[in-house]
Order: structure tokens, then sequence, then C-alpha cells
């Protein structure tokens, strides 16, 4: 990565990666309100009046998106800006979208839709997604790019008397299978799988219960295969313990992956039953996140009120009324691939606390999507996190009904020139152009550690650590960033 793709490398060549070549470009300063772009074809208001933008690839001079404005990609192809500077005070979104929540009873003839991908990522698959019969699957998610079935697995139609729950949609995967860093730890049998990305399992009784024995759908698969998580991003690191160089496994820019969709309850317990409409219905899978790049000349800045993200969309409730009484929920989509790069260095200003002290307000994110519920019946989810300060959801809470299983995190990048000495204290030259403030101070030393939480890379034995060779051990303590970020050099 270093530039990060092809199109900025043509981008960047054209334009000779000067700051006077770049000031002869228009300007983008994005209007109140949302803004909707499209990677495939759309056309955006610049400083120099309407321009019309293909193949997802937006070159300016300098972006602003102000407060109170949201930018968001959508299309099939990642969302690549190329810039002078960048200034973020709004949002810039590649998220997923939500699935549908089941709102009706008698209409299992019709499709409970997954949530729209971001750019490049994977649609969420739909719960009951036969219309003229019986559904003994909610269908799978989407890969990224749309590819059909590559998402996470559909929950399975409850047709036995007594099995009375369908089960939940697999979530979608990228950076990993599940949230294996959330802060409510794992169960066993079927207390909450989810958090594996397993959907949730069928059947009546409590999380865990014996009689839960109706099999979710399984967890999307990961772009990952070696076994070796500190090389699990697109382009080129470099290891300053070993002096080697990192050849990240992402061989291209995609998406995270659709969640699947959630398993119907049969009416009848009649196989193939013709009174099938009456079944009810299992919620919709939540869209993958999207590929976000974002490569400047000089410098980006994330201000006190931005953002920016590539989050999964949350799956939708099952029947009744959203709340899994009887339907599964659809899976989590997966976060996508966020990745920030800056010959000037990058601004962050971090939101309050840290994940590690509950505060999930995050300045960049490429989090999993969750199963949301509706009001009709317990459990009451509404989100992956609740306010700041109190603990993330209880393993038998969510797992109390047959909520989909949990969307994997996304991959995020930041890439920087690399410093020199360790300027900042903070035992890695990978992150000294990386600037970290909280109310306006800049952060140096362990604050900015704990802000940043980058896990290192492995040594010889497979144990993370930092430019001197000593071990880092994050966890689940993770800082303002979700995921924790890959840090790479920027030539």
């Amino acid at each position: 990565m270093n530039p990060t793709c092809p199109a900025v490398r043509v981008a960047i060549a054209l334009l000779g990666c000067t700051p006077s070549a770049f000031a002869q470009l228009p300007n983008y300063t994005a209007a109140p309100g949302t803004t909707v772009l499209n990677t495939v074809f759309t056309q955006i208001t610049t400083s120099a009046g309407p321009m019309n933008v293909a193949d997802g690839v937006f070159v300016f001079n300098q972006v602003t998106i102000p407060v109170g404005s949201v930018v968001v990609g959508s299309g099939s192809r990642p969302m690549i800006w190329v810039v002078n500077t960048m200034t973020i005070d709004g949002h810039l979104s590649a998220d997923g979208k939500d699935g549908m929540r089941v709102q009706t009873i008698g209409s299992a003839n019709f499709p409970v839709l997954g949530g729209l991908p971001g750019p490049a990522g994977g649609l969420g698959g739909a719960g009951s997604p036969r219309s003229t019969t019986q559904s003994f699957q909610g269908q799978a998610g989407y890969g990224p790019g749309n590819v059909a079935g590559a998402g996470g697995g559909g929950g399975s139609l409850a047709l036995l008397a007594g099995s009375e729950r369908g089960s939940g949609g697999g979530g979608g995967a990228f950076g990993t299978q599940g949230d294996p860093w959330f802060r409510t730890p794992a169960g066993t049998g079927t207390a909450f799988v989810q958090r594996l990305g397993v959907g949730g399992f069928g059947g009546l009784g409590a999380s865990g219960s014996a009689t839960r024995t109706l099999l979710g759908g399984a967890p999307a698969l990961t772009p990952f295969g070696d076994g070796r998580p500190d090389n699990d991003f697109f382009g080129l690191g470099y290891d300053v313990a070993s002096q080697q160089f990192v050849v990240g496994e992402l061989s291209g820019l995609l998406g995270g992956s659709g969640g699947g969709g959630g398993g119907d309850a049969s009416n009848d317990n009649i196989v193939l039953s013709p009174n099938f409409v009456q079944d009810d219905q299992g919620g919709g899978g939540g869209g993958g996140g999207g590929c976000l790049v974002v490569y400047a000349l000089q410098t980006i800045v994330v201000g006190p009120g931005g953002k920016v993200t590539a989050n999964g969309g949350h799956g939708g409730g099952g029947g009744l009324a959203g709340s899994n009484t009887r339907g599964g929920g659809g899976g989590g989509g997966a976060g996508g691939l966020l990745i920030l790069a800056a010959h000037g260095g990058i601004d962050l200003h971090v939101k309050g606390e840290t994940y590690a002290n509950a505060d999930y307000d995050f300045v960049l994110s490429a989090d999993g999507g969750v199963t949301t519920t509706g009001f009709f019946s317990p459990p009451l989810v509404t989100g992956k996190y609740p306010a700041n300060g109190l603990p993330t959801v209880a393993a038998n809470v969510y797992d109390s009904a047959p909520l989909g299983g949990f969307g994997g995190l996304g991959v995020v990048q930041l890439v920087t020139p690399a410093g020199v000495g360790n300027a900042d204290g903070t035992n890695t030259i990978l992150d000294d152009n990386i600037r970290l403030f909280r109310n306006g101070l800049p952060l140096l030393g362990a604050q900015k550690q704990r802000y940043l939480a980058w896990r290192g890379f492995a040594n010889a034995n497979g144990v993370r650590v930092d430019d001197s060779g000593t071990p880092i051990v994050i966890g689940n303590a993770e800082g303002d960033i979700r995921p924790t970020p890959h840090l790479l050099p920027l030539f």
C-alpha cells in the first residue's frame, strides 16, 4: 500500500503529486444534511460547479465535511478519495444498512429484506426468502461485491412441534468472525454463540438450555487464511523490531460480507404446508460495511465532532414483531475496510474515553452489526452498545432468544511516513505522524498508546511486540478506534 491501489497511483501520477498540481483542482464542501455518492457514477457539486465522477475515485484539492454534514458512499465499487487535504467535522460513512425487522404476521410469502451494503460490500440475506412455498432457511448473506451465498448462513425453519422458534442468521465476516474483543465474554453451547458470529440456536428455553437444539447460521468466511493476524491488511507494512517488511494478506480493496437472514417458524408443523403464509418470519441480515480509502498529499483531519465509519449494518429481529419470540434474527453485517493515508500526517480528535473504559463513541470504526429487536417482548436490543459508561449486553440477555450472530470486525489502516527516534514516547515510529488530540490537547506517551491501542507485529514466537521487541497486551482494552488499527509506513 504505498500508495494504496492502482486507481490512486494513476491519479497522483497524472497530478505529478505536487501541491501546485492539486491546487488547480476544484474543492468540495459537503452540503448540510446527507449527501449520497454512488461509486459507479454520481454527480457532485464542487467549487467549479457540477462534476461527474465514475468508478468511485473522487479527486479534489481540498475536501471539507462540516458539522451537520453526512457524506454516504454507496455502490459496487470502493469509495476512494485522492486529495490535497481533507477535513472532517461531520461524518464520512461507508456503512452497510440495517436488515428489515419483522413487523407483520401472516406474511411469510413476502421476503424480509436484508440491508444494502456499503461500497464494495455484501448485501444482507433475506428472512423468509421464498414467496411461493415454505422457506426452510433464511437466505445466506452476500460476500464482498455481492457474491451470492458468501456471507453469513441463513437461520433454519422451526418445523417440528415443540421447536417453536427459528434460529438466527450467521454474521458476515471480514477481519474476524464475530467480535473476539466484545467486552461481554462468550458462552458455551447455545449461550451467546452469537459473539462468535454464529446465529442463535432455535428452540424453546433460556440461554444454554438443552432444548435449544436448532442450529443457527454459520458465520461467513474471512479473506484471511494464514493464521497470522498482524498481516490482515492491504499493502505493505514494516516490522521495526525485526527490520522486516510485512506483506498484507489482502490482495484487493473490498468491503465486508452481509449477515444471513433469520429462520422462520412453522405455524402448523407441516412440511411444505399449503398454509405456509401463516409462518412467522425471520429477520433480514445486515449489509456489510464498505471499502473507504482516503489518500492525502498533505493532511487528513478528523475534528472534535467528526467521524469516519465503515460499519456493518444490524440484522433485523424476527417475528413476532421483531422480538424473536418465533422467527430468528438476521445476522449482523461485517465491518468493512477503512484506510486513511496522508503524507503530511493524520490528526484525530478522540471522543471522550476509550472502549476499555466503556465509551462507545469512536472517531474511526469498521465495526460489525448485531440483531436489533422490536418492543413486543424481551430482549430489547437497540444497538451493539448501550449508553457510554454502561456495560455491554449480558450473554444470557442477548441469547435469551435466537438473535443473529455478530458481524465480524472490519479492518482499519492508518498509513503515514514513519518518524525517527520515537518522538512521541509510544515505542513505535509508525505512529509519529498520527497526532491524537483530546479536548484540544495533544496526547503523548502512555495516553496516546491507550487511545490508539496498536497491537504491534508478531515476533518469532507469535507474540505481538513494539519496535523494541517489548510485548504488547491489548486484549479487549481497545481505544477510540474499533477495531484497533494497523499502522503502516507511507513511502
